[in-house]
């Protein structure tokens, strides 16, 4: 349950930061640029907890009938090299971070049309992941935020009986 847990708020935080780097005049480039790099570790951290799923699905795709395995893996696989050739060519096309980090990135405008281009590559791949993933989303959500202990649900039931009207 832990691990359930700790999955549903790491995937809530990156899906709250990817809806803010999708428009970076929301927040500012400043935010845009350092949000982008600290959602690496994130992104790593998934990868790093959703390790047994990608070893016991390697183990698997070539089994008869797992179509839907087959394509939960390669638009992983397509979402993670969006999401290295996104973040890439905004690393290099970074005014702020970089800079501040004492590295000069070059040949901003070309990788401006790479990082535009890969961005939309990225928001489409993560509705498809999500969408592809939902019932383990609704299932976590359940299991995690709607789950009562038995003494708060045992309370709750005796509290309700309390207030009903004896017929």
């Amino acid at each position: 349950m832990n691990q359930t847990k700790f999955l549903l708020f790491l995937d809530t935080v990156l899906f709250l930061a990817l809806v803010q780097l999708t428009e970076p005049h929301f927040s500012g480039l400043a935010v845009h640029e350092w949000l982008g790099i600290a959602i690496i570790p994130l992104i790593i951290v998934h990868l790093i907890y959703g390790w047994r799923w990608i070893a016991a699905t390697l183990a698997r795709l070539s089994v008869k009938g797992a179509w839907r395995l087959r394509v939960n893996f390669v638009l992983n696989m397509a979402l993670f090299i969006a999401f290295t050739v996104a973040t890439f060519s905004g690393l290099m096309t970074s005014f702020i971070a970089l800079p501040a980090l004492g590295i000069a990135p070059g040949d901003y405008a070309r990788w401006l049309v790479l990082h535009n281009q890969w961005t939309v590559y990225v928001q489409i791949l993560v509705g498809l992941h999500i969408a592809l993933n939902w019932n383990w989303i609704v299932g976590a959500v359940r299991r995690v935020v709607m789950a009562r202990s038995p003494e708060r649900s045992e309370a709750a039931l005796s509290a309700l009986a309390s207030d009903s009207p004896e017929a």
